[in-house]
Parts: structure tokens; sequence; C-alpha cells
């Protein structure tokens, strides 16, 4: 069975959309830089089932999703992408958890994980919601919710909110080098 769809090859892949999505959280956490040669690097996609609706315009990936490009790689229990007027509108990712991973420029090692991921291209928000973290060496970052606007470059975090309405988020930062030691 074949579900590609012609209209969306023309758009950046939802595998794109989604590793850009990922990769961006790591931007905004880290002056450290994903691997830049990744992104010229193939996209494989792999699921136990593919599902592809062309009149709903919605494509489904279930049962051990598995996305890599160059050194990241997605891992997933579902992936829906939608399609709007043609065009790539939301991925929605889900998963007990999600998770993600790439090497840096620098070749460390950066983990992330959330229980659901949510882009959305039209107001360019990627959503990390569900016990969310990130790691690399150094650098630890955990809440509920991660949300960022690749447009406006805002990031904002919540903890998840106990019986009185609080929540937390947690940052943990190693120290530095001293500057007479670089």
């Amino acid at each position: 069975m074949n579900c590609s769809n012609p209209k969306v090859r023309s758009k950046p892949t939802p595998a794109t959309a989604l590793s850009l999505g990922l990769l961006l959280l790591i931007l905004f956490a880290q002056p450290t830089l994903a691997r830049q040669d990744d992104q010229k690097k193939p996209i494989s996609v792999k699921a136990d089932t593919s599902v592809f609706d062309e009149r709903a315009g919605t494509q489904e990936l279930a049962g051990n999703v598995e996305i890599t490009q160059g050194s990241m790689s997605i891992n997933a229990d579902s992936i829906k992408i939608e399609l709007k007027n043609g065009s790539l509108y939301r991925i929605t990712g889900s998963g007990q958890p999600i998770r993600f991973q790439q090497l840096s420029e620098s070749n460390e090692l950066m983990r992330g994980q959330s229980n659901e991921i949510i882009y959305n291209t039209e107001t360019a928000d990627i959503i990390f919601r569900g016990d969310a973290r990130f790691e690399k060496p150094g650098q630890k970052f955990t809440g509920h919710l991660i949300e960022y606007n690749m447009n406006a470059l805002t990031f904002k975090a919540e903890g998840r909110k106990d019986n009185q309405g609080k929540g937390r988020v947690n940052i943990i930062l190693q120290p530095g080098k001293p500057a007479n030691d670089r």
C-alpha cells in the first residue's frame, strides 16, 4: 500500500517538521547547536502501521514509530500528521514517553522526552506536554509543559499543577569552567 501524497512532498516533510520542532528545543535550551549536517541526511520513517486518508488530510503512524536523520532519532508510540488546504498543518506525537536524542556539534549526546508533542505550523508553536524533560551534559530541565514559539522566539515552561493550583519547573545547571581554564 502506497501512503505517499504528492502534496506533502512539495512542502517540508512531516518528519522534517517534527525533527525541526525537537531541534528547536535544543536551540533555545543551550548554546551548543545540534549537528547541522544532520539536516542534509536522508530521513527514515518506520512504523508498524501507516494509514493515509487523503480526504481528511491525515496520515497516522502507529506502533514503534522510529524517525531517524543522521545522529537524530525520535521514538514514539504514534504520530499523526494533519494537512490543511494541502499543506502541513499540525503534527502530534505521543508515547510513554516519546523520546528524542541527537549529538551536538561538539559530539555531546542530548536527550529529550515527553508524553506528547504538538507542532502547529500556522502558529509556529511547539508544545511538549506531560513529564517533559531535556538533558545534555551539565544541564537538566524538567516540567509538565514546555512551549516554544519559533516566530517570537519565546519559551514558556510550567510545572504540573497540584491541588492548590501551583506547579514548578526544575532546572539544573552545572557550573562551567572558570574563564582562565578555557
